[in-house]
């Protein structure tokens, strides 16, 4: 695994990255994210906040523009939000240990792991949904194990170079260990339980170089989805102080009108509880934080 990864992984920016903010920025930002969709959102938000202290000192509306258009944007304010905590309670260094990192905003398990081993080459594993798929299949034989073996399993392989391994894992899941298969292109094949066992039953449009050869169905479930919408709103409210709620209305849904002032305060009810934008006192007008 680990000399097919040195031949073939993929060149990501932010695996070059030795600073641990960077770290932190890239893993916060591949959160439920597409690596296609992170990468110039990535370069762009280090660019306009090259250090921790920098994001620190951001008014929070400027991180949600920046942020703007990769989704999910509860994860902006969590990394301000980390930013904040670690110049302002911890010295302006982001901690090495796992536990303490699991103690800042929106870092879990797997990103703590992850950033331990690639910030700090700390022999941590990292296990994202890729990693839980290789080494269920790979040490397990199932298509997915409990969340708590594979922990397990993939604390007991872990070798010297542990961020190595973990990119390695993340690799082979994104471009062989699919939900349909590429095992007689896969580089763990020769070891794998999954295969040794005959559950091998399909095949992924995949070449031996790692290279996708189709694409992905376009995800209709985002058209129209909450998700969506609340994107929306942030993205109108990005170069506006203040924006009332019958003119934001039509920039969120299709033909608003009047009548539907009681589902947009509702969005807006849930986006203020994530501390992402700000009512007036009248709720007749809303802004970003």
């Amino acid at each position: 695994m680990l000399r097919w990864y040195r031949a073939h992984g993929r060149e990501l920016p932010w695996r070059r990255a030795r600073s641990p903010y960077a770290v932190l920025v890239s893993e916060i930002m591949l959160q439920q994210t597409q690596v296609s969709r992170v990468i110039p959102k990535y370069r762009a938000f280090l660019k306009r906040f090259p250090s921790l202290g920098a994001l620190a000192a951001a008014p929070l509306r400027d991180v949600l523009g920046a942020w703007s258009g990769l989704g999910y944007n509860r994860r902006a304010r969590n990394l301000w939000l980390c930013a904040r905590e670690v110049v302002e309670n911890r010295g302006a260094r982001i901690p090495r240990d796992v536990a303490e990192l699991r103690s800042l905003p929106g870092v879990g398990r797997y990103t703590a792991g992850a950033i331990a081993s690639f910030a700090f080459r700390a022999r941590e594993p990292a296990v994202d949904v890729n990693v839980e798929r290789v080494l269920s299949r790979a040490l397990l034989g199932v298509d997915r194990a409990p969340e708590a073996e594979v922990w397990e399993a993939a604390h007991d392989v872990l070798p010297r170079d542990a961020a190595s391994w973990n990119h390695a894992l993340m690799d082979v899941g994104a471009l062989f260990c699919r939900a349909k298969p590429a095992c007689a292109e896969c580089p763990a094949r020769k070891a794998c339980v999954y295969v040794m066992h005959g559950r091998v039953n399909s095949t992924a449009p995949y070449h031996s170089n790692g290279r996708v050869n189709s694409t992905a169905p376009y995800d209709s479930k985002f058209e129209g989805s909450r998700r969506q919408q609340r994107g929306r709103v942030i993205r109108a409210l990005v170069d506006s102080p203040s924006v009332s709620l019958l003119r934001l209305g039509p920039q969120v849904k299709e033909g608003f009108g009047k009548s539907d002032l009681p589902w947009l305060h509702d969005l807006l009810r849930d986006l203020e509880a994530d501390g992402l934008v700000a009512l007036n006192r009248t709720r007749t007008r809303v802004a970003l934080p």
